[in-house]
């Protein structure tokens, strides 16, 4: 990928106050909207493609954001404010959409219905923070402490502890499609969803280097998931046609259209975080989203509990509390 280019936007200024907050307080806020926003979408498509094709929830997920942000910018356009960056930044930009797309939301959705949500999940983020360090250190030289490191460290045990746990309570969402998969599946869907949590390490580095050099929240809001709207809607269109869509029952499409809305808080909110604080930070709040999905389970879902879900939790808490102020480079 090579080091990020600042041909076409202006350098990064530290944020600035917004409301009065501090940036690190606010984007941990964001950030942390962002894990329940996306764990609530996250439940949604996986009750959604146990009855509807994957790529059509995925369409009408992405499509939201289209939908909803793309006329403003088209009015802002019209009303000759600057929206739109340099053909070199939407071209990277587009780059990274569908890779998100095509390499990282439709595998890791997959793995889920393979191995259920409780374990892809898990799997997913505890790459996606090595990743995410790795990538901000190299190509934004965001240096990470000892104590961040400390923490990273204990999200991952988190996140492992709390995969193992979802195995062991009889109540996991994918423990009997897991028995029908085989082992050969089980271990491809975990594949899968680590593979994936590169991808969205990669799409964090892009968020963060392009909302820090002047591209819009909104652009970015409507940009990535404009890709999935251009890649999946054809798929959609050849694989089952108009009349096999339209025969979505009413009820799954009005729940499609409340995960794109889920969906589209919480990326706008993660925008936003990764603006007002480094990649690590971000991401170790991000990685809450794991113990989440566990405890919604057991207040929701009437699963199991088991003594590594119960860890993993107090872990995600420990690695939330031991977060440090991000190291400025």
């Amino acid at each position: 990928m090579g080091r990020m280019s600042r041909n076409d936007a202006p350098s990064p200024n530290p944020p600035a106050c917004t409301f009065g907050l501090d940036p690190l307080l606010l984007g941990t806020g964001c950030c942390t909207v962002a894990a329940l926003g996306y764990t609530a979408a996250n439940i949604c498509v996986q009750t959604l493609q146990a009855r509807n094709p994957l790529i059509w929830v995925l369409f009408v997920k992405e499509s939201v954001a289209v939908l909803l942000v793309g006329p403003w910018l088209l009015w802002r356009a019209g009303r000759g404010e600057g929206v739109w960056p340099g053909r070199r930044t939407l071209l990277a930009l587009a780059a990274v959409g569908l890779l998100t797309h095509l390499a990282g939301n439709l595998p890791l959705f997959w793995a889920m219905s393979v191995v259920g949500l409780a374990i892809a999940i898990p799997a997913n983020l505890g790459v996606a923070l090595i990743a995410s360090a790795a990538l901000g250190w190299f190509f934004l030289r965001e240096r990470v402490s000892l104590q961040s490191a400390v923490a990273i460290a204990a999200m991952i045990a988190s996140v492992i502890l709390l995969s193992h746990g979802a195995g062991e309570a009889n109540g996991s969402s994918g423990a009997g499609a897991a028995v029908a998969w085989g082992a050969f599946f089980i271990a491809l869907a975990v594949v899968l969803a680590c593979v994936a949590g590169v991808v969205f390490g990669t799409l964090n580095l892009a968020i963060r280097h392009s909302a820090t050099r002047g591209v819009s929240l909104g652009l970015l809001a409507m940009w990535i998931p404009a890709m999935g709207t251009a890649a999946l809607g054809p798929m959609c269109l050849w694989r089952y046609g108009v009349s096999g869509l339209l025969a979505t029952p009413l009820s799954d499409f009005l729940l499609m259209l409340l995960c794109g809305l889920l969906n589209l808080i919480a990326y706008l909110a993660i925008i936003k975080g990764l603006q007002m604080t480094t990649m690590v930070h971000a991401n170790v709040v991000m990685a809450s989203e794991a113990a989440m999905a566990a405890v919604a389970g057991l207040l929701f879902f009437q699963e199991a509990s088991s003594p590594a879900l119960v860890a993993g939790v107090c872990l995600t808490v420990a690695g939330m509390v031991l977060m440090d102020r991000p190291v400025p480079a």
